[in-house]
């Protein structure tokens, strides 16, 4: 081979679907062809072994699978969350949960901690995320939702103003329900009033809302989409590695004990009497709000025994700003038959005398007219009720769930009966109603004593085989 020749080998090396040449002395150049067909360039290096050893990781790549073209990742944020949103199968509390959360904290720009500039996740592509950006935004995102918590708490502590004018209306002496639509001259005479603020509303949240539960449950959904962004190969690694970051410390539960749920239940008069046995039937059965309040009368059986039996097939999808609609429990799990105490069975049978229309679909707690029951307004009714019988504030309507499942617990249920009779798919989940407390670890003790006491009066022999 001649030495010009020696020469042309050496600046153009060329390998399968790539090629190194020296394009100036000092400095080569490697390109190769991807699995695309399309042919790409992979930078300028100062040696040819460089530019080698760098062609050689591209086409390592290529023939194990892991290559990603270097556009790949390109897309923007905003654009793959969207996208990544609408193909997702979600039941609507859900989406709608998500689409708050996309909307407020993740594709909103936020001021960056020193207030010196915009942080826009949202236009950035998903390759030029990383942990310092996203640590940059959490600390801004931090800051924001503890402003958005206290404004929030400043207005009045709740999603809309219903609770003002109807609180403003009793005070003006004016005729308003519990719950149900209010007149539009009450909402016109609020307004000319100046749309006060009433000093109950203003306080029943004090010193609960930071934000921070926000925080995490945005930061939790930016890293599930970076998980899927990963998944996809659009990026090699999830930016969202700050620790405990997507992490809510569990609120402490205000569980009542029963004279405090037959003083909340007492409370429900007037108009909201008639969801006085709803109150009972939750602290009894471990129904979901949204279940109980999707009851129908075709739903309620009566057994051999003269029990009474709930068949839970559906639950309320209540999405503000959306009508009410029905949909399935919250989980397979949660299509269940639950048994009633005796108690509670009398309850509601007679509520259901006396309430619920006929027919096999009406529904079983509905307004005065017949419709459901949202969120909002049993909310506001449970919390005055609250107020009435003085219990504690922190209480809420999910904690008749929770004293159903001690209740239950204490009974004696195993893990997988709590399980079926709560609606849970995972025994983990079902172990949160697990109580141990020290009354309840006194009367196993004493059980057990009598047990050990009833086997001595009956000379039974626990160990035959060490008998002799």
């Amino acid at each position: 081979m001649s030495p010009r020749s020696r020469r042309n080998s050496r600046r153009n090396s060329r390998r399968s679907y790539g090629n190194v040449r020296q394009r100036t002395p000092g400095r080569w150049e490697a390109r190769y062809t991807g699995p695309d067909g399309v042919r790409r360039p992979i930078g300028t290096f100062e040696s040819e072994k460089a530019a080698n050893a760098a062609l050689a990781r591209v086409l390592s790549d290529v023939y194990q699978g892991t290559y990603r073209e270097p556009e790949t990742g390109d897309v923007p944020l905003r654009e793959y969350a969207q996208r990544w949103l609408a193909t997702r199968d979600l039941k609507p509390s859900t989406l709608d949960g998500y689409e708050r959360l996309l909307r407020r904290w993740i594709l909103t720009p936020l001021p960056s901690p020193g207030g010196a500039r915009q942080l826009d996740l949202g236009s950035l592509p998903l390759r030029s995320l990383s942990h310092t950006m996203v640590s940059e935004w959490y600390a801004a995102l931090l800051v924001a939702t503890a402003e958005s918590a206290a404004e929030w708490l400043a207005r009045g502590g709740g999603p809309s103003d219903a609770a003002h004018v109807r609180a403003w209306a009793r005070s003006a002496g004016l005729p308003v329900g519990d719950s149900g639509r209010m007149p539009a001259a009450v909402w016109q005479a609020w307004r000319s009033a100046g749309e006060p603020r009433a000093a109950s509303v203003e306080s029943r949240h004090a010193g609960t809302v930071t934000g921070r539960t926000q925080a995490a449950h945005a930061y939790a959904l930016l890293r599930t989409i970076c998980s899927d962004a990963v998944r996809d190969r659009l990026i090699e690694a999830n930016p969202c590695s700050i620790r405990g970051a997507g992490q809510t410390r569990p609120a402490e539960r205000v569980v009542p004990g029963d004279s405090v749920v037959d003083a909340i239940a007492a409370a429900f008069d007037g108009p909201s009497e008639r969801y006085r046995a709803a109150v009972i039937v939750a602290a009894h059965s471990g129904l979901r709000a949204g279940e109980l309040f999707a009851l129908e009368r075709q739903h309620i059986e009566r057994t051999p025994q003269g029990g009474v039996r709930l068949n839970v097939r559906q639950a309320l999808v209540d999405v503000p700003g959306k009508p009410v609609a029905f949909g399935p429990p919250k989980s397979d799990a949660g299509r269940r038959k639950v048994h009633l105490p005796p108690e509670a069975a009398r309850d509601l049978l007679a509520h259901l005398d006396r309430y619920t229309a006929p027919g096999p679909r009406a529904l079983v707690f509905a307004t005065a007219a017949g419709r459901p029951v949202r969120g909002g307004n049993r909310s506001s009714m449970f919390s005055r009720a609250k107020r009435r019988a003085g219990a504690p504030l922190e209480l809420r309507w999910h904690g008749l769930r929770h004293l159903a499942a001690t209740r239950a617990a204490e009974a004696g249920a195993t893990l997988a009966e709590l399980q079926r009779r709560i609606g849970h798919s995972t025994v983990a989940a079902a172990m949160v109603y697990q109580h141990a407390t020290d009354d309840g670890d006194e009367r196993l003790a004493a059980r057990m004593a009598e047990i050990q006491a009833a086997r001595r009066a009956s000379n039974v022999v626990e160990f035959p085989g060490l008998s002799g």
